[in-house]
């Protein structure tokens, strides 16, 4: 007997729903999850759009995502079970206009699979975690030594080399959180998620999740998200990590006050101050951009000043010479598509 439209089989005074491609891709829909990222992050890469209406594929959709959800498979295959995404009470919500957790809960779940996915395919698992000093001018003169530039290159390999995994995500649920630091088995894991590619700003973001892993923010299935820079957040732990960033990255120098004008004065007067104390001028930008919320003009003087492209390309080199992508497991790779890891996609050149 076929099955009609909307697997629903009908008889005798009752019906029996029955598993379908569209039922599950509905309620993943409802749970926050869109077509567009099933298809990134939990479809095996042979998928086409024919797998929809081969029934015999659906158990391998249906074990993607339990794995996803982690939960038994047997939920997967209730078409009126609803699928709930795994609570984090521990979690923690810094700069966040509405504080609604649901609002960036998909998000979230998401950023951790990845994280988890990324550190169980390091190439070097047994790599031991060494983390950055508490006083951020010991780690400004420890990644000086080694590399003589304090920068988002060498932050980000630094931080590799300390057993702790910086990635970018292209594709999330939306709304994107702007960064989360959480454990992977016991491991400091930092995750972007805005599509931010100017060196100076993700180099910030990445020192102020730093800031949070030395000062203990962050615990097992206790994640700290960042969603939106423009958002203040007084707290004692936005502060204190914005207080180790900015002194890292600026290397204990004074950075000045905010100068009038426009981003071509922002440039010009950039330019001076990282002269005079050997600040990268990136860096004296966007602590004005922090200072003021006019991002706006900072990202324009980051133009101006030929310091707005090419920050995701060097997480990625760092990503690929950390990560066994070709070992992984096949379900890891498909979660680790989302980073700019296809061949026939790469990280802008424009923004």
């Amino acid at each position: 007997m076929g099955i009609p439209k909307g697997g629903i089989i009908k008889g005798r005074g009752h019906h029996l729903e029955t598993p379908t491609f569209d039922n599950l891709i509905k309620r993943l829909s409802r749970a926050g999850f869109k077509k567009d990222f099933v298809r990134e992050a939990l479809l095996p890469d042979w998928w086409d759009e024919s797998g929809a209406d081969d029934p015999s594929l659906l158990p391998e959709l249906e074990i993607r995502v339990a794995r996803f959800f982690g939960v038994p498979v047997a939920s997967m295959r209730h078409p009126r079970l609803e699928l709930s995404i795994p609570n984090y009470p521990g979690a923690r919500l810094r700069k966040v206009a509405n504080l609604d957790r649901n609002r960036v809960k998909a998000a979230v779940h998401t950023g951790l699979q990845i994280a988890a996915a990324v550190v169980r395919s390091l190439r070097d698992s047994a790599r031991a975690v060494r983390l950055p000093p508490a006083d951020p001018m010991d780690w400004y003169r420890e990644v000086q030594c080694a590399a003589s530039r304090f920068d988002l290159a060498s932050i980000v390999n630094d931080l590799w080399e300390r057993g702790i995994p910086v990635v970018h995500v292209d594709v999330l649920p939306a709304p994107k959180f702007q960064a989360l630091a959480c454990l992977v088995g016991g491991r400091p894991v930092i995750v972007l998620g805005h599509a931010n590619d100017a060196p100076p700003r993700l180099a910030f973001h990445i020192a102020h999740e730093v800031g949070h892993v030395v000062h203990d923010d962050c615990g097992p299935d206790a994640p700290i998200i960042d969603e939106d820079e423009s958002v203040v957040d007084s707290s004692t732990s936005e502060q204190l990590a914005d207080e180790y960033a900015w002194n890292a990255l600026a290397g204990g120098e004074p950075i000045g006050d905010v100068p009038t004008g426009d981003h071509r004065d922002w440039a010009k007067m950039a330019d001076e101050v990282g002269r005079q104390h050997s600040i990268d001028a990136g860096v004296v930008v966007w602590s004005w951009a922090n200072r003021t919320k006019d991002f706006k003009t900072g990202q324009m003087a980051l133009k101006a000043l030929y310091r707005s492209q090419r920050g995701q390309r060097m997480l990625r080199a760092a990503f690929d010479r950390n990560v066994d992508l070709e070992n992984a497991a096949e379900t890891d790779r498909a979660l680790l598509r989302c980073l700019f890891l296809d061949p026939e996609r790469d990280a802008p050149t424009h923004r």
